[in-house]
């Protein structure tokens, strides 16, 4: 099954190189077995490298912006 971004890549202004990359990132688990593709990857394994790479941005922002923050007042800011 051939999916077509177009529309998305136009609504963000942007050309993906990689297709099936942007496939794989759009492609939640629920449908992928609500369809019964086997042989369509989910985005499960991009959403954990996604989540690390926020808590990254997200912890050196709280660091460098609150430096009177001791350790747990900076991990309750980084949960919430």
């Amino acid at each position: 099954m051939q999916i077509d971004l177009s529309e998305l890549e136009k609504l963000v202004d942007y050309s993906f190189k990689n297709k099936d990359l942007l496939v794989n990132a759009m492609s939640h688990s629920s449908y992928i077995n609500e369809i019964r593709i086997e042989t369509r990857e989910d985005n499960q394994r991009l959403e954990f490298l996604g989540d690390a790479v926020l808590e990254l941005v997200v912890t050196d922002h709280i660091y460098q912006n609150h430096p009177d923050y001791d350790e747990g007042k900076m991990t309750k800011l980084r949960a919430s």
